[in-house]
C-alpha cells in the first residue's frame, strides 16, 4: 500500500460498512476476519494484507479499488442494478432470498 492508499483506507472502510448497514463484528464474520481486526484497519492502526483487502471488499460487496483509494465509487464489479451501491447488506440478503425463490419455482416448473 502506497502512503496516500493507507491515509484513505481506513476512512473508506468505515464508510462502506455504514453504508451496508454493519457493524464491525457483522463485517468481520462476513470477511472471515478478527472483530478487533476492522477497528484497527478503521482507524489506521494496522496495514491489512491484500488477502485482507479483497475478503473485506468481497464482503461489501465494493471493489478493492475503492477502499485503496484508486476509485472514487464505491460501486463493486458485481453491481447489476443502478443505485445497488446504496443497498445495506441485509437488502442484499433479501434480494438474494427473492432470487432463489424465484430459480426454485422455475426448476420445480421445469420437473
Amino acid at each position: 500500500m502506497t502512503a496516500n492508499e493507507a491515509d484513505v483506507f481506513g476512512t473508506r472502510l468505515a464508510d462502506a460498512r455504514e453504508a451496508r448497514g454493519l457493524s464491525q463484528a457483522e463485517l468481520a464474520k462476513l470477511a472471515g476476519l478478527q472483530p478487533a481486526a476492522i477497528g484497527h484497519f478503521e482507524r489506521d492502526r494496522r496495514k491489512p494484507s491484500f488477502a485482507n483487502v479483497r475478503a473485506l471488499a468481497k464482503a461489501l460487496n465494493i471493489s478493492s479499488d475503492y477502499l485503496l483509494g484508486r476509485s472514487s465509487s464505491m460501486e463493486g464489479a458485481t453491481t447489476a442494478f443502478r443505485g445497488e451501491e446504496n443497498l445495506t447488506h441485509n437488502d442484499r440478503e433479501h434480494i438474494q432470498m427473492m432470487i432463489n425463490l424465484m430459480n426454485e419455482r422455475r426448476e420445480q416448473s421445469e420437473e
